[in-house]
């Protein structure tokens, strides 16, 4: 894979095939872009696509600073300045869609035409005014002490939860190889940025293109987390998918394919 310098050392591997409307794929936190792999040959007929791996994650070399929200949409930035992107679908999933919402706070819609958001709320973390959330703040505690005594159990039962299907022992495998690229150290900080945040503000305010996809059978973060974006980010839709959990993409990929084909081309 090629690599891209950051201005602050950490190295970023990412795939860039196609050409035509740029898609760029941000994955969740602790996964990588493998977990994009159903869209990188589909979609880049007709397509340019962009598949990035964040700093310490999939295949971009371990590095011990940086691990914030906000710098992983500085790094999305000038990745986009580095291969002259214009125009691009940003296309989130899970915590992806959080740093496509901190770039969208830092540097508004320079380069961004429209985005994707799959299988991700304005928050986390559970607040009284906010039931939608993965974690109360306690588990988050519980959960960032156990990635540092045993990453792998700690994520045992979160790899087979993003499906809507039991997995067999070859994609549990896939999963958690994934998953333990990352640093304990890298995964805790950056769970911590990410869970943390409320984007609501952001995108009560947010006036881009939208497209939401959903799965039914989704264990971590509600539909009505969905739901709620659909009412609140003006002209945006929300999708369904039937068959699917936290993992649309992979878990019914040519329909999302279809369905992302089609909104950047309405563009």
């Amino acid at each position: 894979m090629p690599e891209i310098t950051l201005p602050d050392g950490a190295v970023l591997s990412y795939e860039d095939r196609g050409s035509g409307r740029p898609l760029v794929l941000l994955h969740g936190v602790c996964m990588s872009s493998d977990f994009f792999r159903e869209q990188l040959g589909p979609l880049s007929d007709g397509h340019r696509v962009i598949a990035l791996d964040f700093r310490g994650h999939g295949r971009s070399p371990a590095c011990d600073h940086g691990h914030t929200v906000a710098q992983y949409a500085r790094d999305v930035h000038h990745v986009l300045e580095q291969l002259a992107v214009e125009g691009a679908v940003l296309v989130g999933w899970s915590m992806g869609s959080i740093v496509i919402w901190q770039y969208l706070r830092q540097f508004g819609v320079h380069r961004v035409a429209a985005q994707v958001v799959i299988s991700q709320g304005p928050s986390d973390l559970k607040r009284p005014d906010w039931p939608h959330g993965l974690l109360e703040l306690d588990e988050l505690a519980e959960l960032c002490l156990a990635i540092q005594e045993d990453m792998a159990g700690a994520f045992a039962d979160f790899g087979p939860a993003m499906f809507a299907e039991p997995l067999d022992e070859e994609a549990r495998a896939r999963v958690m190889h994934e998953i333990l690229r990352c640093r304990p150290t890298t995964a805790t900080a950056i769970l911590l940025s990410q869970t943390l945040p409320d984007a609501r503000p952001v995108l009560d305010r947010l006036v881009l293109p939208t497209f939401l996809v959903w799965g039914r059978d989704e264990k971590l973060i509600p539909l009505a987390a969905g739901e709620w974006l659909r009412d609140h980010v003006p002209g945006s839709e929300l999708v369904v998918f039937e068959q699917s959990g936290h993992c649309p993409m992979l878990e019914e990929p040519a329909r999302f394919n279809e369905l992302v084909a089609t909104f950047a081309a309405g563009l």
